[in-house]
């Protein structure tokens, strides 16, 4: 859900927000991926990660 409501940001251009949303989704993301208990989960977790890169990347590239 956050990842979404920071795309939704990004696409708003309120990088702040955007930014705010994508660490929280990464915190929630590394939580989960310490809990993981199955290559699935696993799997999940590793996706949500690589989108937050790709937000970040976004960011950083509109911030400048």
């Amino acid at each position: 859900e956050k990842m979404v409501r920071a795309n939704k940001a990004m696409a708003e251009k309120d990088y702040k927000l955007a930014s705010e949303l994508a660490s929280q989704a990464q915190a929630d993301a590394k939580l989960a991926q310490g809990k993981a208990n199955s290559t699935k989960a696993q799997a999940a977790s590793d996706a949500l990660q690589d989108d937050i890169r790709v937000l970040r990347e976004e960011l950083d590239r509109n911030s400048k």
